[in-house]
């Protein structure tokens, strides 16, 4: 993966395979296919958030771009009426096979198969960086599927403390104009938050929450001579409560100055 810095659009780009729907099958195959979904029946952001904003399970709740299907299977598990959609066709198919019950299907989410204000919450966590023509057609139709009063539930990939300081002290690769060749294997942005926050306030959004997620990631990626260290911490799935737990607590530690996401809440104007 090499991340350049794009100054004149305050974001980072980072190349390595084009987030293409092969690529996303290939990514989210898994010899334990359906533990890695039933991974996520207690996701403690997914139930937190709902049991905050929707907390009497009414009405229809999207997740665009779902993957594998873990905060569909989490919300439907939970008694909340979840759909997921997703490109990747032959992951929802598999997703299908081994979990009937989830309402997951292929879909574009610049054109949902779904009428306007039919849903009460929109889960989007990792999905616009991936857009190099941008995510306002994403946008636009998140506000046209929720109902009045309906909330997003955002992530991607922001500049966090330490990603600033580190473009300021010009320690990323400078880019100008990404060639063709380059194009080609564009994979993700870093965003600005404030921008985001503003294309979704002038689409008709008013911010609820925000909090930076994922610290040790951040951290890892970003301190190099860390990271292998690092990286057995954060990949660690073993049952070693103490590892675990080391795990969870450098992650919320390490949020405030180096989250790899930041988690936005917007509400649809009443």
């Amino acid at each position: 993966m090499r991340v350049y810095c794009d100054r004149s659009n305050n974001r980072l780009v980072y190349l390595s395979e084009k987030a293409t729907p092969d690529f996303w099958d290939e990514h989210w195959h898994s010899e334990n296919y359906r533990e890695s979904i039933e991974r996520g029946r207690n996701s403690r952001l997914i139930l937190n958030t709902l049991r905050k904003y929707i907390p009497d399970k009414r009405g229809r709740i999207l997740e665009g771009g779902c993957g594998r299907g873990q905060v569909v299977y989490c919300m439907h598990v939970h008694g909340y009426e979840s759909i997921g959609i997703d490109w990747a066709e032959k992951t929802i198919a598999k997703t299908k096979e081994v979990l009937p019950e989830l309402d997951v299907r292929v879909g574009d989410l610049t054109s949902l198969p779904f009428p306007d204000n039919y849903f009460v919450g929109y889960w989007s966590l990792g999905v616009i960086e991936h857009f190099w023509e941008g995510y306002q057609a994403i946008l636009t139709e998140m506000q046209r599927v929720l109902v009045k009063g309906g909330y997003v539930f955002l992530s991607f990939p922001y500049l966090s403390p330490l990603r600033k300081i580190k473009m300021k002290l010009n320690l990323y690769m400078e880019i100008e104009k990404l060639t063709s060749k380059q194009r080609e294997r564009f994979y993700q942005f870093a965003l600005d938050e404030q921008t985001v926050i503003n294309d979704f306030t002038t689409a008709g959004f008013k911010l609820l929450q925000k909090k930076p997620i994922d610290g040790l990631k951040g951290f890892k990626d970003e301190v190099i001579f860390l990271k292998p260290t690092l990286q057995r911490l954060y990949d660690y799935k073993g049952s070693n409560l103490l590892i675990r737990g080391l795990s969870y607590e450098s992650g919320r530690a390490l949020a405030t100055f180096a989250g790899h996401q930041i988690f936005i809440i917007f509400q649809k104007a009443a």
